[in-house]
């Protein structure tokens, strides 16, 4: 495994290939918002072999730079990841995107038809049902008008307000405490509560970001979308409404495919299920 870190825009992303190059197209793991690329540790040693796999932090997340002045919506997310694939000369890949990373992923496919030949999209978030009417986790929500209270206390704050919003999202809540531990680390520094100012102020902004993404036959791609049923950021009639768009969206294909015994963070609680679902897809 190999990691380095790769200019994009004036900031540097930091990622790390997996794998083995071989006749297979290559995979792509993309974290949603306050986790990092840790977060497929278990995923990778159960994806199918042969391919060439690419992890990266996004812009504010995990060792890559902090925004500074740099946009931290999904659109903008969208377009450095494009960037990092053209710089990386990675196309027709099997992009898996869980939580706002499949809101970025389904942005990409949309933009960039050639650089996704395939989507997984991981208890999605940040997609609109309708397109275009994103509502954000109620949890997250409320943390939103308070910004400028989390800028001037102490980053301490925020951390602990951030990890009492996201442990919900684990089944099991023990194991949701630890990562969420190492995921907030960076919170309870000055720069990274910036960082994670700056997600929190983009979510809410990024209400329209994938409405064309989700207009009818806008997606080329085949695409597997994989929900919780206990998941409590996305409910079953939210997860319901976005099948039946994606179905619109995606003239291709959408597979739909329940995920029992988690919550919102299956790439940890479930690697096994997406180890086979990613082989499912590659299989299309």
């Amino acid at each position: 495994m190999r990691g380095e870190f790769i200019e994009v825009d004036g900031v540097r992303l930091y990622c790390y290939a997996f794998g083995e190059r071989g006749a297979g197209e290559p995979i792509v793991l993309i974290h949603g918002a306050f986790t990092a690329s840790h977060l497929w540790q278990d995923v990778l040693p159960r994806l199918p072999k042969g391919h060439r796999v690419l992890v990266l932090d996004l812009l504010g997340h995990g060792r890559s730079d902090p925004p500074g002045g740099q946009a931290m919506t999904v659109a903008a997310h969208a377009r450095r990841l494009s960037a990092l694939l053209t710089l990386l000369g990675v196309r027709g890949a099997t992009v898996v995107g869980h939580d706002m990373g499949a809101a970025i992923a389904t942005r990409t496919a949309h933009e960039h038809p050639e650089q996704v030949a395939r989507l997984l999209l991981v208890n999605p978030t940040m997609i609109g049902v309708p397109p275009g009417k994103v509502t954000l986790n109620g949890r997250v929500a409320r943390l939103v008008p308070l910004l400028p209270l989390w800028r001037r206390l102490s980053p301490g704050w925020l951390a602990s307000a951030l990890h009492h919003a996201l442990l919900p999202g684990y089944a099991h809540r023990d194991r949701g405490a630890r990562a969420l531990d190492l995921y907030l680390h960076s919170v309870r520094t000055r720069d990274g509560r910036a960082s994670a100012c700056a997600q929190l102020a983009a979510l809410a902004a990024s209400r329209r970001d994938t409405a064309n993404a989700l207009a009818p036959h806008a997606l080329a791609c085949p695409v597997l979308l994989a929900t919780a049923p206990d998941d409590p950021f996305v409910p079953a009639s939210r997860a319901s409404q976005l099948a039946a768009t994606l179905r619109l969206a995606a003239p291709r294909g959408v597979e739909w495919r329940q995920l029992p015994g988690v919550a919102h963070v299956a790439p940890e609680e479930a690697p096994d299920q997406l180890g086979v679902l990613v082989a499912e897809l590659l299989s299309r």
